[in-house]
């Protein structure tokens, strides 16, 4: 039977499985998405599904700088970047999502993170992006305290101060001279002698992405889909991987979390779902999101412009 097909605005999807949908997916610039990790055995999500039909159309349709993003976890996640390499794709990064609470009670171990591999076709690059202060220190009181202690003990001393006010006019960071740490060198753009610079940047700009994002589970209202990744948690991801404008496929979609984010985020998305409930679920949360979006005014213009000017 021909999957069903839904438009709404930027977002296609499919009611359909991976293998009955990839087939007829022609380009897209990114592949942001959650597979079944077949550890789950109570769940009838949680199935076999074509590996090889996957990864292969992955690289058919991806550009030479497209990338893909899979979270997983267990012998099948190992798997998949075996197979993403043997096919030629890169290895880039990888990403732990600190769930900030135990998924697995019972178990000898208390699970509390999952991992997201990701992978270039051959010549991506990660971008960098800059986190607002307070979500990325949310969780490290003790960091605050000693950013407030560095900033106290500045404007205590007027060399600190004016070093402080000159950077919030002019923008300009005192760097100091190249590093040369274990035979590698560390350009000195990277390297300033004060540390209470860095931290009024951090806060006016923003931390720059890590590795481990905490950030605590989310569920839609009514706990639709067991598995269900937080939105805030995708646009992260897709903001190391691509820009606005571009087009994220996403074969496992769920309730419909990443569609979200890639409307939030100002991308495409082309989503497929098996299970007709989640589909459901997907449809509606999508469709509310592209007519807020879409009804939303911008109350200060030139702010994701602004944004992106200030980099690294």
């Amino acid at each position: 039977m021909k999957p069903r097909k839904e438009i709404i605005g930027d977002c296609t999807l499919y009611l359909g499985t991976m293998e009955e949908t990839i087939g007829g997916i022609e380009r897209v610039d990114h592949v942001l998405t959650d597979p079944p990790y077949l550890y789950i055995k109570t769940h009838d999500f949680d199935r076999e599904w074509d590996e090889q039909l996957f990864f292969e159309n992955a690289k058919r349709f991806l550009p030479d700088d497209g990338f893909i993003a899979l979270f997983g976890r267990g012998t099948s996640f190992y798997r998949w970047n075996t197979r993403l390499a043997d096919l030629g794709f890169a290895f880039k990064e990888e990403i732990v999502w600190d769930k900030r609470f135990c998924s697995s009670p019972v178990t000898p171990i208390s699970r509390t993170h999952e991992t997201i591999s990701i992978y270039t076709k051959k010549s991506g690059k990660i971008r960098k992006n800059r986190i607002p202060y307070l979500e990325q220190k949310k969780y490290d009181t003790d960091g605050i305290v000693n950013d407030i202690k560095r900033i106290k003990s500045a404007i205590n001393n007027e060399a600190g101060l004016n070093r402080i006010i000159d950077f919030l006019k002019t923008g300009n960071i005192p760097y100091g001279e190249s590093l040369n740490c274990h035979k590698v060198t560390i350009a000195k753009e990277t390297v300033c002698k004060n540390p209470e610079i860095m931290t009024v940047r951090a806060i006016r700009d923003g931390i720059k992405e890590k590795s481990v994002i905490a950030l605590f589970k989310s569920h839609v209202k009514g706990n639709v889909h067991p598995t269900e990744k937080p939105v805030r948690l995708a646009e992260r991801i897709l903001a190391l991987i691509s820009d606005p404008g571009d087009t994220i496929y996403d074969p496992f979609m769920g309730s419909g979390s990443f569609g979200v984010a890639c409307i939030n985020t100002g991308r495409k998305y082309i989503g497929s779902e098996m299970k007709p409930e989640y589909f459901e679920t997907a449809c509606k949360r999508i469709e509310e999101s592209w007519n807020k979006q879409k009804n939303q005014p911008e109350l200060f213009p030139g702010t994701a412009e602004r944004a992106a000017a200030v980099g690294e």
